[in-house]
Formats: structure tokens, C-alpha cells, sequence
């Protein structure tokens, strides 16, 4: 069996994480063929946006796969999460939007592969957490380096030093995640979102995603020297002149990320 699956439905590919009899938990072979199935989207100009995803009732992620992780030795640990760290900066620095559709459990690596998504959608059944806090431990593919960014410090580390699992309406509460919606609605809603966001230039939102991404936690001047030299290459595409042309005819553009 795969362990993970690929759809593509019009512009958008759901990635499903397919190891339910594990609550989805990330093996390395699955790591792999995420980081792999990212970086090839991103170079597809068909894709639009990326959905990740995983299958069965119980889990989006329930995070490293500790069954297989237990057998290791300490340098295959560590590999194994550089493994996880390269696919979350390749979610985080990919051209497209990346939106994870979260039900179940989201749990250590899983919640790490949340985070370093664009956006987050929940269902009303989902459950947060990091319990690689009891496990003598912390996340090893960038939760604590992601975790403040989004929710806060004081957040983040209440949520790192007690290992308590979250609610979905919780995560809603501090910001972790952007909407809630029930359990039957949830790819539904995230393929709505993402054909609202091929409204935009592909090349338009590549470029601001860096931007946000690369500038959020500089100065100001130094963020906006990044934004700009971001910003001049779009001058000159076709597609800036379709969206204003298409402006002016009354009509939607037609862009074709060049």
C-alpha cells in the first residue's frame, strides 16, 4: 500500500498522509516521498496550491513514527529528523500555497507539518499537541522554531513545557489555526479556499509568501529591502500586464505564471 497519496482536483494536489493503522505516523519512507511529492509540485505549472492531508478517522499526523524510531540508533534519529526538517523547509519555501486540512489527531511531526504550512484548516475533531515533551525530548523538525512565530512565546511555551493536548476551538483561540469547520466540511472548505486563492498571479503570490516569510521577523528597513527586490522582477511579467489589462476590459485574467 502507498503510504502516500497524490489527486489532483482541478489546480490544487491533495497529498494524503496514508498510514491510518498508525494514525498516519511519519515513517521515513513517508518523509521522503513527502519531501519529494513538494518539491516537484512546486515546480509543476499546473499546481496551484498544495493541500496536505491524511487519511482515515483518526489522525491527520500522530507525528514520527516511534514503532520504527525505537530501533534506531542515535545518528539514524538524527537523520531521520533532518529528514523531517528539509520536508517543513520545503513546505515553508515552496512557490505554492500550502494548506493543511487537519481532522483527528495532530500531533509532533504532524503538527510541525501544520505549521510550516501556509494555512491551517481544522475540523471541530481535532486535537493538538507535543508529546515528545514526555518523552525526554522536544520536536526535532522545527516545532520549537516555528511554534512562536505564530502563536506567540508565551504561547508556544506553554504549550512545549506541559505537553497538553488542544482542542480545535483552543488552537482557533490562540491562533494556531485559521478556521474550524465540521468534520464533513473540511476538504470541502479547503479546496473553496484555494480556489479563492488562484485569484492570484502564481508568480505574484510566490513572491509575497517569501516575502511574509523571509521579512516577518526582520527590522523594518531590512524587511522592506527584501520585499522590493522581491517585488521589481513582477514589473515586467506578462502576467502584470494581463491583470492589468484584464482590470480595465472588466474581466478576470487569465494568468499563466509568466
Amino acid at each position: 500500500m502507498a503510504v502516500l497519496l497524490s489527486e489532483q482536483k482541478g489546480s490544487s494536489l491533495i497529498l494524503t498522509l496514508n498510514r491510518p493503522e498508525v494514525m498516519n505516523a511519519l515513517s521515513s519512507e513517508l518523509a521522503e516521498q513527502l519531501l519529494l511529492a513538494v518539491q516537484e509540485a512546486g515546480q509543476r505549472k499546473d499546481i496551484r496550491t498544495i493541500v496536505i492531508t491524511g487519511a482515515g478517522d483518526k489522525a491527520f499526523c500522530a507525528g514520527t513514527d516511534l514503532k520504527q524510531r525505537k530501533d534506531l540508533t542515535p545518528d539514524q534519529k538524527w537523520a531521520q529528523s533532518r529528514t523531517l526538517w528539509n520536508v517543513n523547509q520545503e513546505i515553508w519555501n515552496s512557490p505554492k500555497a500550502v494548506v493543511a486540512a487537519i481532522s483527528g489527531w495532530c500531533l509532533g511531526g504532524g503538527l510541525e507539518l501544520a505549521l510550516y504550512s501556509d494555512l491551517r484548516i481544522a475540523a471541530d475533531d481535532a486535537r493538538f499537541g507535543w508529546p515528545e515533551m514526555s518523552l525526554g525530548a522536544y520536536p526535532g523538525g522545527g516545532g520549537a522554531v516555528i511554534l512562536p512565530r505564530i502563536v506567540g512565546r508565551a504561547k508556544a511555551k506553554q504549550m512545549l513545557f506541559t505537553a497538553k493536548r488542544m482542542s480545535a476551538a483552543e488552537a482557533l483561540d490562540i491562533g494556531l489555526v485559521e478556521r474550524v469547520v465540521p468534520r464533513a466540511q473540511l476538504l470541502d472548505e479547503v479546496l473553496e479556499l484555494c480556489r479563492e486563492m488562484e485569484s492570484s498571479s502564481p508568480l505574484g503570490l510566490a513572491a509575497v509568501k517569501q516575502s511574509i516569510n523571509r521579512g516577518a521577523d526582520l527590522p523594518i528597513k531590512e524587511a522592506g529591502e527584501v520585499d522590493q527586490a522581491l517585488r521589481r522582477p513582477l514589473e515586467g511579467t506578462k502576467d502584470y500586464e494581463e491583470g492589468i489589462r484584464a482590470h480595465f476590459e472588466k474581466r478576470k485574467p487569465i494568468f499563466t505564471g509568466q
